[in-house]
């Protein structure tokens, strides 16, 4: 005895169907936000650059010339000098007197290379290497030396860009 149901064929989808449910599909995906923006981001300009440039100039010009006031004056009133092996030396004023004594005892000739700056905001951290030659005012014969600096760099309320950490060290 046959079966009074015939089972039923399923119908093809129309390339029509196929297309419209792919447009479902695509129009219902989820959306992927991009992340917000840093609202507290400082696009540096190039006068940025171009001061922090400058004040690193500025210092090589009063080192090379024995000019404590003149180093002193690129370092913020609270800056931190961390010399290699040795104490920070804390404050602009301390940072002077530090810098007096060594040109009391020796001529300084140091030459900076600017090799990285990056920009965070209001602040700023310059790195690069150094070639530094020591000539003692005693008539010892003259030193020379190459290392590593970092400087963090901060704006300040009137818009100049000061160190606020300097450090460095020697290549052995």
């Amino acid at each position: 005895m046959e079966s009074a149901t015939q089972p039923r064929e399923r119908p093809v989808p129309t390339p029509l169907a196929i297309l419209l449910a792919g447009l479902l599909l695509v129009a219902c995906a989820p959306v992927q936000e991009e992340p917000a923006d840093d609202p507290n981001a400082v696009e540096p300009s190039i006068g940025d650059e171009s001061a922090l440039n400058a004040l690193i100039a500025d210092y090589m010009v009063a080192m090379n010339s024995g000019d404590p006031d003149g180093v002193a004056a690129s370092y913020a009133a609270d800056a931190v000098r961390m010399p290699p092996d040795a104490l920070p030396i804390s404050g602009r004023e301390s940072i002077r007197r530090n810098v007096a004594q060594a040109f009391e005892t020796s001529d300084l000739n140091v030459q900076m290379q600017v090799i990285e700056t990056e920009f965070s905001g209001e602040l700023a951290y310059v790195r690069g290497t150094f070639l530094l030659t020591v000539t003692p005012k005693d008539g010892s014969p003259a030193t020379e030396s190459e290392g590593n600096w970092m400087r963090l760099m901060r704006r300040e309320p009137d818009g100049r860009w000061l160190v606020a950490y300097s450090l460095w060290n020697f290549q052995s």
